[in-house]
């Protein structure tokens, strides 16, 4: 076990932050303990936290589909909500975690553990990059998620400092396909050809994109990493941590990457009202045509947060399903 660091806590009512009702797996109350690498649920504002608004739909609309997932893994699980929403709905028995930082595996596995309302639930942790902290010790996994950051880091930044590996990446050595370093979706694509040995055939990676990107270029890392490659859901967010994030992707929309886009919050609320993520995600392409007269580059979308004004940004899950060898 690593060395922890001083930690926060905080307590989440799933039924009402899942938007789930009754909880069956886990407690009705949620408490965490967060270390300050940790990235803070947003418990007083669901519609800006990535497991609520985003990962949590995305997991009802595959059992809703028929699809559970007793093997489950979560890429960069943080506090572990992930994890929890993952035991209440998708019924996962077997969870595999990972995060970049000891100390937050550490508070992850207690999150877990100290929130399952009975200990069926086999947990497998490691600590390191993306996957490999779990090479050799899953197979046959059904479900693999990940909402993994986009942004390089520049300059002298260190990913060791509080939330910064959140958000920004440190500069990889794999050969990445040229169209996903331009978009900055690097992780997903790597994440996408660790998750392939430890994926049964007909398994997925469900992967949580900030679609600043056109959803072409999304779809095409499916394709690019060897699956059949769909997008579940379609939804929005406001943009959290505003200043750190456009600012981020301005600067490298300056340096030619890109162009990346937000959105009036009024727009979004306005193209998605009425809908659910998975009707969404059905029309997503036709959608993302209806949106473009309302797109706001990232330079003049960090303007407008510079002036206190709110943005945001469309969020694709997309779903890569592991096919047979013999149809590559």
């Amino acid at each position: 076990m690593g060395t922890q660091t001083d930690y926060v806590e905080l307590v989440v009512s799933p039924g009402e932050f899942f938007r789930i009702g009754e909880t069956e797996r886990i407690r009705s109350s949620v408490g965490l303990k967060l270390s300050d690498h940790s990235y803070l649920p947003k418990a007083d504002d669901p519609r800006s936290d990535w497991v609520a608004s985003v990962a949590v739909p995305a997991f009802r609309t595959l059992a809703q589909m028929g699809v559970l997932a007793p093997k489950f893994c979560t890429i960069g699980t943080g506090a572990g909500l992930d994890a929890l929403a993952a035991v209440e709905i998708l019924r996962a028995h077997t969870v595999g975690f990972t995060d970049l930082h000891e100390d937050v595996l550490d508070y992850a596995r207690q999150n877990i553990q100290n929130n399952l309302l009975s200990q069926d639930v086999e947990l497998i942790g490691g600590a390191g990059d993306i996957l490999a902290p779990l090479a050799g010790r899953m197979a046959q996994v059904d479900v693999v998620y990940e909402n993994l950051p986009n942004i390089p880091m520049g300059g002298a930044g260190d990913l060791a400092d509080g939330q910064t590996s959140s958000t920004f990446i440190a500069e990889r050595n794999e050969e990445i396909p040229g169209f996903a370093e331009k978009n900055l979706v690097t992780l997903h694509y790597l994440a996408l050809q660790q998750a392939h040995p430890i994926l049964r055939v007909g398994g997925r990676v469900l992967s949580s994109i900030g679609a600043r990107v056109p959803l072409s270029e999304i779809l095409a890392l499916s394709s690019a990493a060897g699956y059949n490659g769909s997008i579940l859901t379609y939804t929005w967010k406001i943009q959290s941590e505003p200043h750190d994030v456009v600012g981020g992707y301005a600067q490298w929309e300056k340096d030619g990457l890109g162009p990346f886009h937000f959105y009036p919050v009024s727009v979004l609320r306005e193209a998605f009202e009425g809908l659910t993520v998975a009707a969404a995600g059905a029309q997503a392409l036709q959608m993302e045509k209806e949106l473009a007269p309302h797109e706001i580059s990232a330079v003049d979308a960090l303007a407008l947060v510079e002036k206190g004004e709110q943005v945001g940004h469309t969020v694709a899950i997309l779903d890569s399903v592991k096919i047979p060898e013999s149809s590559l």
